[in-house]
């Protein structure tokens, strides 16, 4: 999202072939939807080789664009479910050939994040470096997660990753020369009371209005905002 498209103000100097690249890029935009995603712990059978997929199933990509032309940032994330995570366990398993008792020990660990956290991987990159200090205090820009009702969280630990290069091009291969990799980490509150009715409005939630009923409610949006632009990432449950 532009910030000229964001505020409705006009960009002087912006060519008509360019305006039109812009408009058919919105167009595109609006009109592919993400696929639906599967929340639930249903066990699976993945192979290593379906890790590819998984990726691809639980990561969202925007571009939070500066006048039309910066990129003030460019984000993929990527919802480390349970679902992702069972794929991704077998892909790592095969690379480092683990036992399998290490890799039992691997996915109970795996399973207990999920369980008690909501954690998004993110690899970010901007036109202009100092733009992209999501873990910063000071930085301009607000990450939240917002579930279907329109509940919000802040995250517990927005942390900048120091990764192995050779790792992260394999698991996360979003990544870039000029990209910086971050762990957003949303804690889980004990379970809520009966999950909304469907159309159940925010307000008129069983056990109150500011329970976050997370993937409960359908639906989860990670949104990173700042005076530059926002985006807002959508996971939509089956």
């Amino acid at each position: 999202m532009t910030r000229g498209a964001r505020r409705g103000f006009p960009v002087h100097g912006t060519t008509p072939a360019a305006a039109l690249a812009v408009a058919l890029a919105a167009a595109s935009c609006t009109s592919q939807r993400p696929a639906t995603v599967d929340f639930s712990e249903t066990p699976r059978e993945y192979r290593a080789k379906d890790y590819g997929a998984a990726y691809e199933r639980w990561t969202r990509h925007d571009v939070i664009r500066w006048d039309y032309v910066d990129a003030a940032l460019e984000v993929w994330a990527t919802f480390k479910s349970w679902d992702f995570r069972e794929a991704y366990v077998e892909h790592y398993a095969g690379i480092y050939v683990l036992s399998e008792a290490d890799k039992a020990t691997l996915r109970a660990a795996q399973l207990e994040t999920s369980r008690n956290t909501y954690e998004f991987h993110i690899t970010a990159q901007s036109a202009r470096y100092s733009w992209n200090d999501l873990e910063k205090r000071n930085s301009p820009w607000r990450v939240s997660l917002i579930d279907g009702l329109g509940h919000e969280l802040t995250p517990d630990s927005l942390r900048l990753e120091k990764l192995p290069n050779a790792y992260e091009i394999e698991f996360f291969p979003a990544k870039t020369p000029f990209s910086r990799s971050y762990l957003v980490r949303f804690s889980k509150a004990p379970p809520p009371g009966p999950s909304p009715a469907p159309g159940q409005a925010a307000g008129q939630a069983a056990s109150g209005e500011n329970e976050f009923f997370g993937t409960r409610s359908g639906s989860l949006t990670l949104r990173i905002a700042s005076p530059l632009g926002r985006t807002d990432l959508v996971w939509q449950g089956s």
